[in-house]
């Protein structure tokens, strides 16, 4: 199929969130190279703001766990558009979006059609029906695209090994969008000094961030019982950005370890790089990521990492270059580590990880870089047909 002087493509995730944060500065790159992008997820209250992006949104509820009625409701609603639609490419993301949108674009005789993931939705550590569940949801649904490409290296080694032959599988990676965060004012001394009074932080205080939903994938328990272990005497401070099911919990566990003193629980901010500039150092301790984009931001306003030595993670965090990687689930080492992060003697090699990690976004993870992998897996698709 030779290439239209503009190429129709129509995303499908889950939820807007995800095309707001994710998608939509990547798809503005892409439109550079000849496309049309539009979207279509469930509505929560952005779709506003990928309309002002100046992309058409479609609104299409898609629920995030699996519920069989509203699910095949979901799936009826995604083919009726498809039918209807004259899109040369459907790309679905994520998993319950991507299960739903590849099958519908099937039926609707779609010929290309392709999906990303973001992380797969079986991993270790998962327990066995949930782990072999997934992994069949996602076997049989590749079954209904002819592309699967991965925002990680090592998910695609394992995509390529439960896919159809026919498939054609690729890395994708990810990115942030490097020139508009340049653009984003930096905070002067004054201002840092006022936001941190607004916090009750004293000027000293070594403040660590952790910015992700508060759902059991990001482990916030690990970082709760890390700090638990820790000479409570030590002046810092967690900040966690964020809301999701788990808040209660979290919070419950903060008190029943007399820790909550050392967190300080800021709820979804969309203003996430002032606390990011505030930032001495950015914690991430999830079970597994596709290529977390809180971290390719902090690494891009020069902040060292610390995080967890898992899937997406060790992709984008080199140990000892970027930041530092522990193993999952061990707090005490986590908090030995957070601890030595504080040294004043330590403080030139943060300095260190911070410079490098911003030349390793630089070089690797921009959406530039990103989007040119995608118009070439597009061409490769575009050219078979």
């Amino acid at each position: 199929m030779p290439m239209k002087k503009t190429c129709k493509v129509l995303h499908i995730t889950t939820v807007d969130i995800t095309i707001k944060s994710m998608l939509v500065d990547k798809m503005k790159e892409l439109e550079n190279c000849g496309y049309k992008v539009d979207f279509m997820s469930s509505d929560t209250g952005l779709a506003k703001a990928i309309k002002l992006a100046g992309f058409k949104h479609i609104p299409v509820h898609i629920s995030r766990s699996i519920r069989p009625i509203q699910d095949m409701i979901s799936l009826i609603k995604v083919y009726k558009v498809l039918k209807n639609s004259d899109y040369d490419i459907i790309h679905t993301h994520t998993a319950k979006a991507g299960f739903i949108g590849r099958i519908a674009a099937y039926m609707a005789r779609k010929k290309i059609v392709a999906h990303t993931s973001h992380g797969l939705p079986f991993y270790e550590g998962q327990s066995f029906p949930l782990y072999s569940t997934y992994k069949w949801l996602e076997k049989v649904a590749s079954w209904f695209s002819g592309a699967y490409f991965s925002q990680n290296k090592e998910d695609l080694e394992k995509i390529k090994k439960f896919v159809p032959k026919r498939v054609l599988t690729g890395y994708e990676g990810n990115g942030v969008h490097l020139k508009r965060l340049d653009l984003i004012p930096k905070l002067n001394s004054t201002q840092i000094t006022n936001l941190k009074n607004s916090l009750g932080l004293c000027e000293d205080t070594f403040i660590y961030l952790m910015a992700a939903r508060l759902e059991s994938v990001k482990n916030h328990k690990l970082l709760i019982h890390a700090v638990s272990k820790m000479d409570q005497q030590f002046d810092f401070k967690v900040l966690i950005a964020g809301d999701g099911i788990l808040k209660d919990e979290i919070l419950n566990l903060t008190d029943e370890l007399k820790v909550s003193h050392k967190f300080i629980f800021l709820g979804y901010k969309e203003n996430i790089h002032d606390y990011i500039q505030l930032a001495d150092a950015v914690l991430l301790t999830s079970e597994k990521e596709g290529i977390p984009r809180i971290l390719m931001e902090s690494m891009a306003f020069s902040k060292p990492v610390l995080a967890t030595n898992v899937l997406g993670t060790r992709e984008l965090v080199i140990d000892h270059v970027t930041g530092e990687l522990v193993d999952l689930l061990d707090a005490l080492s986590l908090g030995k580590k957070m601890s030595q992060w504080m040294d004043e003697q330590y403080q030139y090699k943060l300095i260190e990880y911070g410079i490098n990690a911003r030349t390793r976004i630089e070089q690797e993870f921009t959406e530039t870089i990103v989007a040119q992998r995608i118009h070439q897996n597009y061409q490769t698709l575009l050219n078979t047909e």
